[in-house]
């Protein structure tokens, strides 16, 4: 079985199989089945998930057998909606404003504290489509995340989503300190965790964890701004 080269990854066949029979790059797939991009960029790194593959079948009537092996016919049928359809402006998600938290700059060892500033106050505010009312945003600083993160994108967090394993979290610490990870699981009280770019594990005790927030954005430092936009956001759509 074939593997797709791209400039800066490897996309697992699972996923190159998607991209074929969706004819939709990683952005658009992301925003067609309303799932976070660092969702989908899991999915290129290691093969679609169970919930992944439901989505795309029932939305294009991809028959998941093909997705999975490459066997098989690869469409059951025409999905209802066409290019045009799924990402014309009447159909675009909201994009939401998530203020940006202002931090210390992030060490070697990935770890900055939160300096208590937010939005106008703070670094400003990033555009986000999936964040809910809860959500802050960091701009990671340094190449510790590189690529998955790039230095000077803002990475939104949060607090109302369910951390997912293979996915990246925000860990606040008792002491204060903060960081960006891959999250394992918990088992006996111990939180396991990756780092970003996949050459270190990590394991802290539950009691020494204060919280810990889902990474559901990785944003372009192009959807940041410094003020709070004079528009309402709810009319303010991706197409």
């Amino acid at each position: 079985m074939g593997i797709f080269m791209s400039k800066e990854k490897i996309i697992h066949p699972t996923m190159q199989r998607v991209y074929e029979a969706t004819e939709l790059d990683q952005s658009d797939l992301a925003h067609a089945i309303n799932i976070s991009p660092q969702a989908v960029n899991n999915w290129d790194l290691r093969g679609i998930s169970k919930k992944g593959l439901t989505l795309i079948s029932d939305m294009f009537n991809v028959s998941s057998d093909w997705i999975l092996s490459g066997n098989g016919d690869a469409k059951i049928g025409r999905h209802n909606l066409s290019h045009d359809q799924l990402f014309k402006k009447n159909y675009a998600p909201t994009a939401k404003w998530v203020p940006v938290k202002s931090y210390s700059k992030m060490g070697d060892d990935g770890y900055y504290t939160d300096m208590g500033y937010v939005g106008d106050a703070g670094d400003g505010y990033v555009q986000s489509l999936t964040a809910s009312s809860s959500a802050y945003a960091v701009r990671g600083s340094g190449d510790s995340m590189y690529p998955a993160i790039r230095s000077g994108w803002y990475i939104v967090c949060d607090p109302e989503a369910s951390p997912i394993p293979t996915e990246f979290v925000e860990v606040e610490l008792k002491d204060g300190r903060r960081t960006i990870k891959e999250f394992i699981g918990i088992t006996n009280d111990v939180l396991h965790l990756l780092g970003v770019n996949g050459e270190k594990r990590i394991s802290i005790e539950m009691s020494d964890v204060q919280s810990i927030n889902a990474v559901i954005d990785i944003i372009p430092p192009s959807r940041h701004v410094y003020k709070y936009p004079n528009i309402e956001t709810e009319d303010r759509n991706y197409g």
